[in-house]
């Protein structure tokens, strides 16, 4: 796929990702306005007083790193936890992986808390690093 299509299409990935969780959030977090954006053509940022959170929508290929069909968290914060924040938020990312057709969902550096978390839910380790990674379809 030629390079400007490819960008178009992670453009469009990451605007629809990015509207769809805000959606969302609205939902779950009830804010009348939500602090939703696209960094880099690549990434979402989400932060507010009870969650922060932060998504690689589409993340650059590298050698031994995610591939362009893995929705990625790269950080994952809610002030509030064992609300089942963090249960929806997995169910959301499983629902959005469908209509962006993407194959995996992976947790990057994820840290002990994270770990024991993406474990209960069918996460393993992925590559040497601390980055886990599971097959869209979630216990």
């Amino acid at each position: 796929m030629p390079a400007d299509e490819e960008a178009i299409q992670a453009k469009e990935r990451v605007s629809t990702f990015a509207s769809l969780l805000k959606t969302h959030l609205k939902e779950h977090f009830d804010y009348k306005r939500l602090r939703v954006s696209e960094w880099l053509g690549r990434t979402v940022v989400a932060k507010t007083a009870k969650y922060d959170l932060y998504f690689r929508v589409t993340p650059a290929s590298v050698d031994g790193g995610w591939d362009n069909n893995t929705l990625v968290v790269a950080r994952i914060g809610f002030r509030e936890q064992r609300r089942g924040h963090g249960r929806a938020l997995l169910q959301f990312l499983v629902d959005v992986s469908d209509k962006l057709h993407y194959t995996h969902i992976g947790i990057e550096q994820a840290n002990p808390d994270a770990t024991a978390f993406g474990t209960r839910f069918g996460f393993t380790r992925y590559g040497k690093g601390k980055d886990l990674l599971v097959r869209k379809r979630l216990r």
